[in-house]
């Protein structure tokens, strides 16, 4: 077992050692590629890393503060399940009630790799799941953004 120091330490590390290793990617050519809380243009919805004690996940999350927009958000996004996936390249996880652990009820189309993010020696293979999945995740976003965003001018 860790302490609180130890594991807040951990996660502190673990997240450095992810921010280096992205401002590293070839397609970055220099530039800094940050995706913690990950903006989209879009109020009430983000690109989102998750990492614990079981799992690693990938995420566009709708957070929206009104349930009526986010769920508004979350079946125009389902709506384009098909094409987000195609460019995604895989199946996705989709909840449009998902519950995280502060008991803040959020849409997400995810995925997810099991995983213990205090192991040490998995964190290679976590970062390459998160940095792999998240570009993917951002190629998706891209091909729907504008669909999603058209009744958002003004909103």
């Amino acid at each position: 077992m860790y302490t609180q120091e130890e594991e807040k330490e951990l996660r502190q590390l673990f997240w450095q050692k992810l921010d280096n290793k992205a401002k590293r990617l070839p397609m970055q050519k220099g530039r800094r590629k940050s995706w913690t809380f990950d903006r989209t243009g879009i109020k009430g919805l983000d690109l989102r890393f998750d990492v614990d004690r079981e799992k690693a996940c990938v995420a566009l999350e709708i957070n929206h503060r009104s349930e009526e927009r986010r769920i508004i958000l979350y079946e125009k996004l389902y709506a384009c399940k098909t094409i987000f996936e195609n460019e995604y390249g895989l199946p996705l996880l989709w909840e449009r009630n998902y519950l995280k652990p502060e008991g803040k009820t959020v849409c997400r189309a995810y995925n997810q790799m099991a995983c213990d993010m205090y192991n040490q020696d998995l964190w290679p293979d976590i970062m390459h799941f998160l940095i792999d999945h998240m570009l993917r995740m951002e190629k998706a976003f891209t091909e729907v953004q504008d669909f999603l965003k058209y009744d958002e001018l003004g909103k």
